[in-house]
């Protein structure tokens, strides 16, 4: 069994291949998804293990490391971190919830496979011999062209409906539609068709029976589970967009007004943009460290505490992305081509900013809570 890794090992990783990461980044959001050196590095890098288990094989990174993790491979290549947390967070739930028999399907021969996972129930599935059989169509399967492995929230046919979780293989599901996006182009998060697929025992979850390995950690809500991967992901796109207009004002004058950097307007909004950043970082790390405490306790984090995660992760989101978009427009019309490194930071961060994890409606919830306490 592989030893875990610590955070500064898989920076270090991360880091040694910054070059060709960064080179792939503008391929992959050409082709729609990850080509396949981009994938082959991510493989190396053992991106889908991060998150899992140590008794799988996995480094089980807690949420201020995730937190880390997830800032440090976006702000190199935004569709490697994207489908990467795709993945980590489905080897997580896979590790701790299978059996032995479907731990060894996955992660025997010290695999590291990638999975690609969809939370909403939209299929349904119904019990058969040595299994289940699942139909349906799910949206938004991040990294699905390169997956081996998908992961799949459905309900039991019948008037009350109980979810399951359950695992096919690519060969299982049909991938259509086109993934014709704004942003986080390089995500391949194209829609998945699953037709009677008939699904092992072993390889199917109930949400509802005990974790069988890794700890509170993988009890955590959907919300908590995911908030620091997907915060992740924003700030270190963020920092990028920060850095990259650095250099970009620096060589660009706008016609007679000389260089963007020497505008007094410019650098105010740069260095409130930074701290904005620096801001949501340092709060979310606070709060993801209390809860990290909690879980090293073995202690499973209460509604209350899950609730206020999905809060952190909106709140420091806002201030993350805000500062990216009160900077965009300083760049002018050469950052509106695709192929501009800032346009494609910019309609990232934005694009981040669209998933449900990040949804403003944590504040109604807080809000609720205090007028009801």
């Amino acid at each position: 069994m592989r030893t875990a890794r610590a955070i500064e090992s898989i920076v270090d990783e991360i880091e040694a291949e910054s070059a060709s990461l960064d080179r792939l980044a503008d391929e992959a959001d050409s082709l729609g998804r990850a080509p396949r050196e981009l994938v082959d590095l991510m493989r190396c890098i053992r991106v889908p293990m991060v998150k899992a288990p140590v008794e799988v094989g996995g480094d089980h990174l807690l949420l201020a490391d995730q937190l880390t993790f997830f800032s440090a491979l976006s702000y190199r290549n935004a569709t490697a971190a994207w489908t990467g947390f795709n993945h980590a967070g489905a080897c997580g739930m896979a590790g701790a919830r299978l059996g032995d028999a479907g731990v060894n399907a996955l992660f025997a021969g010290d695999a590291s496979p990638f999975m690609a996972a969809v939370a909403a129930p939209s299929g349904t599935f119904r019990r058969v011999d040595g299994g289940y059989e699942l139909t349906g169509r799910w949206k938004y399967a991040s990294g699905v062209p390169h997956s081996e492995w998908i992961l799949l929230t459905a309900l039991s046919e019948g008037d009350a409906p109980h979810p399951m979780i359950l695992i096919v293989r690519a060969e299982q599901v049909v991938v259509t539609g086109e993934w014709n996006v704004m942003a986080l182009k390089g995500t391949g998060s194209i829609d998945v068709i699953v037709d009677k697929a008939i699904v092992p025992d072993h390889l199917a979850i109930d949400p509802f029976v005990p974790i069988e390995r890794g700890g509170p950690m993988y009890n955590l809500s959907y919300q908590g589970y995911v908030a620091p991967e997907n915060l992740g992901f924003t700030l270190g796109v963020c920092q990028r967009f920060v850095d990259e207009l650095i250099v970009y004002a620096k060589g660009k004058a706008r016609g007679f007004d000389g260089r963007l950097a020497d505008r007094g307007a410019f650098k105010y909004e740069l260095g409130k943009a930074q701290i904005q950043i620096e801001a949501a970082r340092g709060f979310a790390r606070s709060e993801f460290s209390a809860v990290d405490d909690i879980l090293r306790r073995g202690d499973t984090l209460d509604f209350a505490g899950n609730d206020r995660l999905g809060g952190v992760t909106a709140y420091a989101t806002d201030l993350a992305v805000s500062a990216v978009t009160h900077l965009f427009h300083f760049a002018g019309a050469g950052a509106l081509f695709n192929s501009s490194v800032l346009s494609r930071l910019y309609r990232d961060s934005v694009g981040s900013h669209q998933h449900l994890v990040a949804s403003n409606i944590a504040y109604d919830r807080r809000g609720e809570r205090m007028v009801s306490a």
